[in-house]
């Protein structure tokens, strides 16, 4: 009954990684009486991201329903997805990336002047990320810091959710949520705060007839269907809970380990650091964003090549991927390339593994940024956002966050390890440290 569930649940990393390196495309895992299944290489995973209808988003089992409701990242329902994505995609225009990206350079400004105010200090980093990507979102969701927000939305919130979730996703049984145990009476009591919390806005939101230019504003406006019909209270609360868990904790998680990368490759942290101070010299026609005005949401700029920073970027997203696993569902009995795939399984996109698909990446081990100078590849190779119709949407807004923050450090600092060690790893939802690590910011 138990079958695979030790192991996976004694490191969800370690055991997506040894599925990988057995050698296979797809690895089968036995968790009670339901089977899990890890596509472990481009060709089969561009298959099932290919087919949407065969394999879809996971139905009313997805744990995720129960803090995200049917959001976009959550919402099985394919139809229904497409108008909610349609009805939403002015929140990542062009023109709104830009009014965004005003309201969070001044939050990064001001948070990396504080760490300015010391010649060196000592950052803990993932600890920093998630409070800056906090800001971030409450300023661009909201047009308020996080201090209006931080009783109710914090780290320790974010894991213990993100960890609920896990839990019950690789779990072979769950009990409903509404049975009275500890876990799940912690569980209600915080889902409920943020509910208070997500339902108090939205209402002020409505009831005043100022203009914020902020996402909300946006969600507000946003008409969905043939009949433009205006989003309800509870579509826009989705909406709103689950841009905040993945613009605040995957962009933290990315830029945890984007810090840690130019931390241990010094030449690299002086080559992104020269081509900031010459974009900055050559005035706002030069400065780099990788989802600027002119990018979009694709975050690659029309006919340009990638800038150095974004290539540092998508090289740290490809060997520590913020989501390791992608979840879909087969919706019926079904081939991913010459496996099988029974209906109702979990088909889990390895991406950790993906990413360094020897048939697809030379030397994948390797931290090369320059691989990503002509773009970023398609057709299931390269998934930090997921790929296909089912393209995260925030792509755009969240490497425009993580430039900014990059831009902003390596033009106030020198950055440099602490502990030769470095951070262990661990996969949740989210793939960040275990324990945290600090890194040696130096006032330049």
């Amino acid at each position: 009954m138990v079958g695979d569930l030790l192991g996976l649940r004694a490191n969800l990393l370690n055991a997506i990684q040894y599925a990988a390196m057995a050698g296979s495309a797809v690895s089968y895992f036995r968790i009670g009486p339901r089977t899990m299944i890890f596509v472990n290489r481009s060709t089969e995973a561009d298959i099932v991201l290919s087919d949407i209808h065969t394999f879809g988003k996971p139905d009313g089992e997805n744990p995720l329903r129960l803090v995200l409701g049917d959001g976009l990242i959550s919402n099985p329902d394919h139809d229904n997805w497409m108008q909610r994505r349609r009805a939403l995609q002015p929140m990542y225009s062009r023109s709104s990336l830009a009014r965004m990206r005003q309201k969070m350079a001044t939050v990064i400004a001001e948070r990396t002047d504080r760490w300015a105010r010391r010649e060196r200090m000592e950052l803990r980093v993932h600890e920093e990320m998630l409070a800056v990507a906090l800001d971030s979102v409450s300023v661009s969701m909201f047009s308020r810091y996080g201090d209006t927000v931080a009783d109710i939305i914090t780290p320790k919130t974010a894991s213990f959710l993100l960890d609920f979730v896990e839990r019950r996703l690789r779990g072979p049984f769950s009990l409903p949520v509404g049975v009275p145990v500890r876990r799940h009476r912690e569980f209600t009591a915080t889902l409920d705060n943020l509910d208070r919390l997500v339902y108090r806005l939205i209402d002020e939101r409505r009831r005043s007839a100022e203009r914020h230019d902020d996402l909300l504003d946006l969600l507000l406006a946003a008409r969905a269907g043939d009949a433009a019909v205006p989003l309800t209270d509870r579509e826009v609360r989705d909406e709103v809970l689950t841009t905040f868990l993945a613009a605040y904790e995957t962009t933290a998680s990315a830029l945890t380990w984007i810090l840690y990368l130019l931390a241990c490759y010094p030449e690299v942290q002086a080559r992104v650091r020269e081509e900031v101070r010459a974009a900055a010299s050559a005035g706002p026609e030069g400065a780099s964003s990788a989802a600027g005005p002119e990018g979009g949401a694709s975050g690659q700029r029309p006919g340009r090549g990638s800038t150095f920073l974004e290539c540092v970027i998508n090289e740290s997203m490809r060997l520590f991927p913020p989501s390791p696993t992608i979840p879909r569902q087969a919706k019926k009995d079904a081939l991913i390339g010459s496996h099988t795939a029974p209906r109702g399984a979990m088909v889990m996109l390895n991406v950790a593994a993906i990413h360094r698909d020897p048939d697809v990446w030379e030397r994948p081990d390797e931290f090369l940024p320059e691989r990503f100078a002509g773009g970023t590849p398609g057709k299931g190779t390269y998934l930090p956002f997921g790929a296909g119709a089912h393209m995260c949407i925030g792509k755009g807004f969240a490497m425009m966050e993580m430039s900014l923050l990059v831009e902003n450090v390596v033009r106030k600092f020198e950055i440099s390890l602490r502990d030769a060690a470095g951070p262990d790893p661990v996969a949740l939802i989210t793939l960040r440290p275990r324990d945290g690590f600090g890194l040696t910011l130096t006032r330049i």
